[in-house]
């Protein structure tokens, strides 16, 4: 029989254990990042952006889809890179990108495409976005001992 551990007046197979330590030290895939996520949720909400948009503006909107697919592929890019100097780069350039996008939303807003609240949840998971970046970024730079972004 096997042996069972108590914990907290329960008893628990070893197996059971074993599996869930398996299961912690199971490495996230890239769509499992809230970072990407989050990204895809802009992008998601960039792509709705179609319905309300004028004809003459589509290209507009057609632009700031392409920023957030470069910066969701620098992401990828920096979270596939080895070195920590190339991993730096690509969140620093991801970073840039989600700013322009924050921009291109304050200007579709002064041209009342985008409403109030659409506005601050684009900029709000876009903030978020910057944050996350900057901070795998740092993390990164600390982590490998680089002096330079």
């Amino acid at each position: 029989m096997e042996k069972e551990t108590i914990k907290q007046g329960v008893e628990i197979p070893q197996e059971i254990i074993e599996q869930s330590a398996i299961k912690k030290k199971a490495h996230r895939t890239l769509r499992q990042l809230p970072l990407y996520r989050d990204m895809s949720n802009l992008k998601y909400m960039v792509v709705r952006l179609y319905d309300r948009t004028p004809k003459r503006l589509t290209k507009y909107i057609d632009s700031m889809l392409c920023t957030v697919t470069e910066a969701k592929k620098c992401v990828g890019l920096g979270e596939a890179s080895q070195e920590p100097q190339a991993r730096i780069q690509y969140l620093s350039m991801a970073r840039i990108f989600i700013e322009d996008i924050q921009d291109d939303v304050t200007i579709l807003s002064r041209l009342n495409i985008v409403d109030k609240k659409t506005e601050k949840n684009m900029k709000s998971l876009a903030k978020n976005i910057v944050a996350q970046t900057v901070a795998w970024r740092d993390y990164t730079n600390h982590a490998q001992g680089c002096n330079n972004y």
